[in-house]
């Protein structure tokens, strides 16, 4: 397959290859942004709390790599794509694109009804974590302290018919690939990285300065993924922000007073386990 691919579609195979600006420096700091940002979604970052110990939360950070190895599958299937179906519009459609000409019309339904599975099951992870955060960790501090715990849940529920109603919307009326709304969502959701980080190995750094540089990173990184400058200078939006946010936090860390010695027993506390 790499063969016919490198004699009849060359391009797919080096960088930037078919595009103008996905070189080497593009790949690299994308891949440095998604792997920084893995743990930063929060119904993955939420399951940390739910184990057992230190030591099987290092075990599964080391077990965890496995799992992309997986993602090679999907690599061959779109390069097999590519050779099969040269000329294809929608790079989403790929897959089914392939089964519907290699296999019988029953095979196309279950490729598509597993494909649903799994788009549906992190899909409602995601949602029920945005929806439970918004409701208790943004709503009631700033806008009904007196709600109850029943309350909270209720405005939960409605908030995940809300976001999975913009959801459908986007993704059924949204140009934009699979691919890029991934990478658009690691550019927003790893700017939580080095508020963690800087959180356990800094006592220094301040709530002000996290909260400055996440602000930073997001704006930074929307403002330059809709005026279509990303990549910018051949590097990631995403990582571009990131920068930007390591560097804010750094300089607003610095430029206020020190934590008080409350917070130092929290940091003892971690360095010993």
């Amino acid at each position: 397959m790499f063969a016919a691919l490198s004699h009849e579609r060359p391009a797919h195979l080096t960088m930037p290859g078919a595009t103008q600006n996905l070189g080497h420096a593009w790949y690299v700091s994308t891949v440095l942004l998604t792997s920084l940002g893995f743990y930063m979604w929060p119904h993955i970052f939420g399951a940390a709390f739910t184990a057992k110990s230190a030591d099987a939360l290092r075990r599964n950070a080391v077990v965890m790599p496995l799992y992309t190895l997986t993602l090679a599958f999907i690599f061959f299937a779109g390069f097999a794509t590519v050779l099969l179906v040269p000329g294809l519009a929608n790079g989403d459609l790929a897959l089914l694109t392939v089964v519907r000409r290699s296999f019988p019309p029953w095979f196309l339904g279950v490729v598509g009804g597993a494909g649903a599975l799994t788009a549906m099951v992190p899909a409602a992870i995601l949602i029920l974590t945005a929806a439970t955060l918004f409701a208790k960790n943004l709503y009631r501090p700033l806008f009904a302290p007196a709600m109850t715990d029943d309350q909270v849940a209720k405005l939960a529920r409605a908030i995940v018919v809300v976001l999975g109603l913009v959801s459908l919307i986007l993704a059924v009326f949204s140009s934009t690939t699979l691919v890029s709304l991934l990478l658009m969502g690691y550019a927003g959701v790893t700017q939580f990285f080095p508020g963690v980080v800087l959180g356990l190995y800094w006592p220094r750094v301040s709530t002000r300065a996290v909260f400055a540089g996440m602000i930073a990173g997001v704006v930074t990184a929307v403002v330059l993924m809709l005026s279509h400058r990303d990549p910018w200078f051949g590097v990631s939006a995403g990582f571009l922000a990131l920068c930007l946010n390591f560097l804010i936090v750094a300089v607003v860390t610095l430029a206020t007073p020190a934590l008080s010695s409350a917070t130092q027993p929290m940091q003892a506390s971690y360095e010993a386990d």
